[in-house]
């Protein structure tokens, strides 16, 4: 069939763009993991390293799926790594990523997107937030919280500016940026998987994307997937 190798072209190109290894950050353990729904979908995540020493982290989902949903992914990549490698700010990046994709996308599509810089020197992280969940954030080992902070709207949508914050990442703290494909993943019943359970999970000791991703699985029991599961784990070491 045409359109199966069509799409299984279209999954390994799109598994090319995905990181190979996880970024060696003095001080810093950092990974990702995105499992598609289908033969091919609309999550990516990214490493990218900037000439300074830091690194630029994204996490972002593109409406619908399919073959669509993968050529406008990769449209956004390479907009947003040239944009990166400029050393913008996150809050410049999305805004200027914004306008391009305004211009590009066809009417009803849109990328939502989380774009952090981590300063490994002085231990922070700044972020810029377009229309994503909200990172999750555990420090002193148990005290956890979402980074709400002004989420603009989601990429493509329409002309507008984007703000951006900045926390520090204090040894043993971790973060975690996700997909709703996590969160809004559903059993049987049509219950969703949901923040609370992400706290919970988040809270172990041995956290891991590939354990977080399991448990998702283990929740919807049989049900599968239904849209593509990404995290990024940011672990502050010693």
């Amino acid at each position: 069939k045409r359109m199966d190798h069509e799409e299984q072209e279209a999954r390994l190109i799109q598994q090319a763009l995905l990181p190979k290894s996880s970024p060696y950050i003095p001080g810093f353990a950092i990974s990702g993991l995105s499992i598609p729904a289908g033969a091919v979908g609309g999550d990516w995540y990214d490493f990218i390293p900037m000439k300074d020493g830091r690194w630029g982290l994204v996490l972002a989902d593109v409406s619908g799926k399919g073959m669509a949903a993968a050529l406008l992914m990769s449209a956004t990549r390479g907009m947003l790594r040239s944009l990166a490698e400029a050393s913008c700010t996150p809050a410049e990046v999305l805004t200027k990523l914004n306008g391009l994709l305004v211009d590009d996308f066809p009417s009803g599509k849109f990328v939502t997107m989380v774009y952090a810089v981590l300063d490994p020197a002085t231990r922070t992280l700044t972020f810029a937030n377009a229309g994503h969940l909200s990172p999750l954030l555990v420090t002193n080992g148990s005290e956890i919280r979402f980074l709400e902070t002004v989420s603009g709207l989601p990429l493509g949508v329409i002309c507008g500016s984007f703000s951006e914050a900045t926390l520090h990442l204090p040894e043993g703290s971790r973060l975690l940026f996700y997909s709703d494909g996590i969160t809004e993943a559903a059993n049987q019943d049509e219950e969703e998987y949901g923040e609370a359970r992400l706290k919970d999970h988040v809270l172990k000791a041995n956290l891991s994307n590939e354990g977080l991703l399991e448990d998702v699985r283990e929740f919807v029991n049989g049900v599968g997937l239904q849209d593509d599961a990404t995290a990024i784990l940011i672990s502050s070491g010693v």
